[in-house]
């Protein structure tokens, strides 16, 4: 099989523990194009938080966001696909929020994320989806709720007890096709998010691969962790980094020497598949 398209995710991934983007596997990804693989992302960052990433590995064409939420050109920033949060929803989640006493709440437009002054101790957490954060005096009062067009997601943070039972409120009200997965935050907290459950880095990889003229078939992915698995379970090749999840060593076809949150991935991708000296 003839690979035409390397899909990288971002964070655990291609950019080290601080954030940045190691010159070598720079140097990994030009070395890449000047083969004629085509470079791409599948991130759960908003795009504010990927084109910086996007243009130092020179890609062309469109990059997945939220999780397959937008995918969005990177030159242009033109949007080529989204799925959004309906203001419907918005306000059924907003009044089942409050009703559960959740008062920390953020929403994620396409490229801000709407929060609270008074919650401005998550900022350093958010920061991970994007560095443009608009502040309110109180976020459920903030217009976007209902007026702005591309909301892709809503998050909340709270204690467990609560944000369970939340989400099973909200699994009630509103239709299958709106999503919630639960994780938590650096120091502890439960958070929330609700989206699109229809959309994953599955179905982005099918768009981005249609994209560039080929099939998921034709495409190396290369992931870390459990939002990773529908894109390392359609691509045809796919590879894990060493200390990932269990599930996600699991479901890839290999497993890389260079461990998450390390460096140099994209450069052992370029030796191990496609043989370049890098």
């Amino acid at each position: 099989m003839v690979y035409r398209v390397l899909v990288l995710d971002l964070d655990g991934t291609t950019l080290n523990a601080e954030g940045g983007l190691e010159e070598r596997d720079a140097a990994a990804a030009t070395a890449l194009r000047r083969a004629g693989v085509q470079i791409t992302i599948a991130t759960g960052r908003l795009f504010t938080g990927t084109r910086w990433v996007a243009q130092a590995l020179g890609v062309q064409g469109s990059v997945a966001v939220m999780n397959g939420s937008e995918l969005i050109d990177v030159d242009s920033g033109v949007v080529r696909h989204g799925r959004y949060v309906e203001p419907a929803h918005r306000t059924t989640a907003r009044e089942i929020l409050g009703d559960h006493g959740l008062g920390t709440a953020f929403l994620f437009g396409s490229r801000r994320i709407h929060l609270a002054l008074r919650d401005g101790r998550f900022g350093p957490y958010l920061k991970t989806w994007t560095r443009s954060l608009t502040h309110h005096e109180d976020v459920f009062s903030a217009p976007a709720w209902g007026i702005a067009d591309d909301i892709v997601a809503i998050g909340v943070v709270g204690q467990g007890e609560a944000i369970s039972s939340a989400r099973d409120e909200l699994h009630r009200q509103l239709p299958e096709e709106m999503g919630s997965v639960v994780f938590h935050t650096h120091e502890g907290d439960s958070f929330l998010m609700l989206r699109h459950a229809g959309e994953d880095k599955g179905t982005a990889l099918d768009r981005l691969a249609a994209e560039r003229g080929c099939t998921a078939e034709a495409c190396v992915a290369v992931g870390d962790w459990l939002n990773d698995l529908p894109m390392l379970r359609r691509a045809g090749l796919s590879l894990a980094m060493a200390q990932s999840d269990p599930a996600v060593g699991d479901a890839a076809d290999e497993i890389l020497d260079t461990p998450r949150h390390g460096a140099g991935a994209v450069a052992e991708v370029a030796r191990r598949v496609w043989g370049l000296s890098v």
